[in-house]
């Protein structure tokens, strides 16, 4: 028998120490909520973090906060002169973490602090770069991005006390009535805690290096003194990458099981966040990019809760409720936190208590801002144009059923308008329902579903299979024309013709169509490239800019994943998935001059010619070598009162501008 959602395990309540949470669900740990420009909590804050407590989640834990002044300096310098999130390193900083607890508190979550010094990546660590050592030096996603931080060795008295500041920090935010702390030892070089404990980053030979007694000295050091700080009934979570997804020079679940989760215990942890991966070399893990399954990462806190008696906490792309439920069912983890998906729509929980499923935005897994900005969700930013009921009600023709018209047709429906939305195609989704057909992208069908889900329920007419022409809008008699008309593929001169070309959308439709050998020219469709390659296809991939510019129009996170599965650059491959693909190659700074019989004649900036043969070729350009739809916006003008472009059709570019440009327009007619 079905349970109802009230009956299932995410509704149950689960007390740990002196905290009980009203359900399973936490919203986890981020950085990009706003904060004062020293670190202070602003009313903002208390917006962001409000509305997520709102949306039901049990749990709402903060990014990384500061706790001591040290290296603040360096931190600063690279944040472009302010602190990456929150600060509690002195007392003039409880009254806003009150005032957010209290906040909290009135929708019955509870509210807790991570606590993090930065390492590595920051300039501090328990040793100086290169990583894993001079021998074996591997570049990180800052060196990849041409971007080198020298990093000093912290002395054992800096080091101690830094452990005594953040114990103060805990003592703080106890008193300012926030129900727990958790200190941050994940995420490779990201934080001194798990760069300490890392042998990837760890290459001391004193008291806090040389084993893994040494090496987990100063996080067991820390719980002890922040348990002397708060008392014995405070609770006291830790964060810890239970693999750093560096092979065995890193941390791996092995050594987490067996050494690190019973040293952490020992010492007095409450509760273990599982996390995984190296902001530095396996961001993957952290930021898990679209090209991994949901839930992927779910058995590093099964194996964790396999040796531990304390709560644990599971994390890592889970988007579905449905799957977090069966996770606890499982007994891989006791609470599950969702961190990207209560960023994309933060009423997640409550509306699958409630049985709304079919409401809930689901994330995309582009990781792109992933906080401010979120791709999908416009309302995240700090000052969004509201969403109120329109003054009179109009008669709205959009014309384009991409991710654009679509979010424009919700938008303006729910403000009290009567939209029309007329596609030329038989499905809508426009280009991200064309790149959702790629498995490596296919959440990005999320926005699509539920975007069609939404115009279902509101009613807006939807004609398909139908080229608005200026004939049609002038039947219609609209007060509005909204052109969401996307973009075209501009076939080059020298391919127009020859057999065996297909545009990206073609190729994307036809996967029985393309040939073994594959060329696939442009940057933009370095993805498309991949899982052709993964499919045991042929295939070189020309563009005509420099390394520079491969997936340069993406979220560094997903860039690096790149990066490593199609250059030979000196990168950390350590997961079968990051590994080099040998069937695919990138060749830069190439011009095709023709095509003929032999194949594809190109030359590069050195005036190398060479031919490629080819049984396919696709053409997949950068944004620039689009053309937007937008003929029609000119016959528009003097017809209709109101005529507006949005997404491609105004300005090509990505996801993020396209759900943008449509609110900010439907927010306003």
């Amino acid at each position: 028998m079905e349970r109802t959602t009230v009956d299932k395990m995410l509704a149950q309540p689960i007390r740990i120490k002196s905290m009980e949470l009203k359900n399973r669900i936490g919203m986890a740990p981020f950085l990009n909520n706003p904060v004062g420009d020293g670190g202070e909590v602003t009313d903002l804050t208390i917006r962001w973090f409000e509305a997520r407590a709102k949306g039901g989640s049990g749990l709402i834990m903060t990014g990384a906060i500061s706790p001591t002044t040290f290296a603040q300096d360096t931190v600063k310098f690279l944040m472009g002169g302010r602190l990456p999130g929150l600060a509690l390193y002195e007392d003039r900083f409880i009254p806003g973490f009150t005032k957010l607890a209290e906040v909290i508190h009135s929708y019955g979550a509870k509210i807790g602090v991570q606590i993090a010094v930065v390492g590595p990546m920051g300039g501090t660590g328990m040793s100086p770069g290169p990583y894993p050592d001079p021998t074996h030096a591997k570049d990180s996603r800052m060196e990849a991005a041409g971007i080198r931080i020298p990093v000093k060795e912290l002395t054992v008295e800096e080091l101690q006390r830094i452990e005594d500041d953040i114990a103060a920090c805990a003592a703080r935010a106890k008193a300012a009535g926030i129900d727990c702390v958790e200190l941050h030892c994940a995420h490779g070089g990201a934080t001194l805690g798990c760069a300490a404990i890392s042998p990837f980053y760890n290459r001391r030979t004193d008291q806090y290096g040389g084993s893994w007694e040494g090496r987990l000295r100063f996080p067991t050091e820390t719980i002890k003194k922040m348990r002397a700080a708060v008392g014995e009934d405070y609770p006291i979570f830790v964060r810890i990458s239970a693999d750093e997804l560096l092979g065995e020079r890193g941390i791996t679940l092995a050594d987490t099981v067996e050494y690190i989760v019973p040293a952490l215990e020992a010492a007095g942890v409450d509760c273990f966040d599982v996390s995984q991966g190296s902001i530095l070399h396996a961001p993957e893990g952290i930021t898990i990019p679209t090209y991994y399954h949901e839930g992927c990462f779910i058995h590093h806190a099964a194996a964790v809760k396999g040796v531990t008696k304390r709560p644990v906490i599971g994390v890592g792309a889970i988007f579905d409720l449905e799957m977090a439920e069966r996770f606890l069912q499982e007994g891989k983890a006791d609470i599950i936190y969702m961190g990207r998906q209560t960023t994309a729509d933060p009423e997640t929980p409550r509306k699958y208590f409630e049985g709304r499923t079919d409401e809930i935005r689901k994330c995309i897994g582009c990781a792109a801002g992933c906080g401010r900005p979120c791709t999908i969700n416009y309302d995240i930013q700090d000052n969004p144009i509201p969403l109120e009921p329109a003054e009179k009600p109009k008669r709205v023709l959009i014309i384009g059923g991409g991710v654009a018209g679509m979010e424009a047709a919700r938008v303006a429906t729910l403000r009290g308008h009567r939209v029309t939305l007329m596609e030329k195609d038989a499905k809508l989704g426009g280009m991200v329902g064309v790149l959702a057909l790629n498995p490596l992208t296919s959440e990005f069908g999320n926005i699509v579903d539920y975007l069609g889900s939404q115009m279902r329920k509101l009613g807006v007419d939807v004609r398909a299979c139908k080229e608005a022409t200026l004939a049609d809008v002038e039947a219609m008699r609209p007060d509005v024309v909204i052109l969401a008309a996307g973009s075209a593929d501009h076939i080059p001169e020298a391919a127009q013709g020859k057999p065996g070309v297909m545009t990206h959308s073609q190729a994307s439709r036809a996967w029985m169509a393309i040939g073994q050998r594959v060329v696939v020219w442009g940057f933009f469709g370095v993805e498309l490239a991949i899982w052709l390659a993964e499919q045991g296809k042929d295939v070189v991939l020309i563009g005509r800019g420099g390394e520079g510019a491969l997936a340069s129009d993406i979220s560094s996170a997903r860039r690096f994943w790149i990066l490593r599965k199609v250059t030979d650059l000196n990168l950390v491959r350590g997961t079968p998935e990051a590994q080099r693909l040998n069937n695919l190659k990138v060749m830069y700074h190439i011009q095709v001059e023709k095509i003929t019989a032999e194949g594809i004649h190109t030359v590069d900036n050195e005036g190398t010619k060479r031919i490629l043969p080819y049984d396919t070729l696709i053409l997949s350009r950068r944004f620039g070598e689009r053309k937007a739809n937008d003929a029609l916006f000119e016959e528009l003008q003097g017809k209709v009162a109101e005529v507006y472009k949005i997404g491609d059709c105004d300005q090509v570019k990505g996801i993020l501008e396209a759900i943008t440009t449509a609110n900010e327009v439907a927010r306003k007619i």
